[in-house]
């Protein structure tokens, strides 16, 4: 069993992912690098929101060169995140951030991010109104989308409020049930009234 496998393994037994999401882990989470704009360096930065049991960040950080900030507000999934980081000899270069993704929307982090991905994170727009703002020029949020087809899920009218438009989507055939993936490119910088804080988010949803 490799490193990952025995992170995400503890995953499961601390209840942060099902025993098929960790098996599908590193298949799932390599299929987040097929966006052709995702081939990141190592002065790039990429940040992954709602970190939880670790997919796709710590799996993608073992994939990549680049500096890793992983997002999440649980107290307790921020101690999981920071063994695994440790687990998997990653300090160097990647962060766990224990706040909530509207805070480091407005952090130092603001227009940084080459890359920021999103799993089950949250609604489209509201994911689209958390990552706009971390992206740098060029940037790409790249989420993994339902695993049924549930209809149109990203508008580009509402994007373009963010900053944003559809740049791409693929599905990964390396997975169990073909995951599908979609990549969102900033075109221009998020105004400064975004993120709005996530109760507001989710009452007034850009679309």
């Amino acid at each position: 069993m490799t490193k990952v496998e025995k992170v995400l393994d503890a995953a499961v037994t601390e209840g942060y992912l099902t025993p098929s999401a960790a098996s599908e882990g590193p298949a799932h989470s390599a299929g987040f690098l097929g966006f052709k704009g995702s081939n990141l360096l190592d002065k790039d930065i990429a940040v992954d929101l709602g970190a939880g049991g670790g997919l796709p960040g710590l799996v993608l950080a073992t994939l990549t060169p680049c500096r890793w900030v992983l997002v999440e507000r649980s107290e307790r999934k921020v101690t999981f995140l920071k063994w695994a980081v440790r687990k998997l000899d990653l300090e160097a270069r990647v962060e766990v951030a224990a706040s909530d993704a509207v805070d480091v929307g407005r952090s130092v982090l603001r227009g940084s991010a080459s890359l920021v991905t999103a799993r089950g994170f949250a609604p489209p727009s509201a994911t689209a109104e958390c990552a706009a703002p971390l992206l740098a020029e060029q940037g790409v949020l790249v989420v993994s989308e339902p695993p049924t087809d549930v209809g149109i899920r990203w508008l580009n009218e509402g994007l373009l409020t963010l900053g944003l438009q559809i740049a791409d989507s693929w599905v990964n055939d390396g997975t169990v049930d073909a995951q599908r993936y979609q990549a969102i490119a900033r075109i221009e910088p998020c105004r400064e009234r975004f993120p709005r804080r996530f109760p507001r988010q989710l009452a007034e949803p850009i679309f």
